[in-house]
């Protein structure tokens, strides 16, 4: 599991979904009618972007290009 910061964002003007939700170490955002939900649909997209770079073979080149750092654990 990632450590990741989520931002919420309330945007009034939009009716059908008005929260946004964004996780800035990934640069990664989505929304939904409620917060909950777009927390859900941000999790969604982040599972997609990392599964598709993953079947790329970049997956540790990117979390390292995103500022995470692999620890071992002994």
């Amino acid at each position: 599991m990632l450590p990741l910061t989520v931002k919420i964002i309330e945007d009034k003007r939009s009716k059908d979904a008005p929260f946004v939700a964004y996780t800035p170490e990934l640069d990664v955002a989505s929304c939904g009618p409620t917060e909950g939900k777009a927390k859900e649909n941000l999790h969604e997209a982040v599972e997609i972007l990392l599964e598709e770079i993953n079947k790329k073979g970049d997956l540790t080149s990117f979390l390292e290009e995103s500022g995470f750092q692999k620890i071992n654990k002994s």
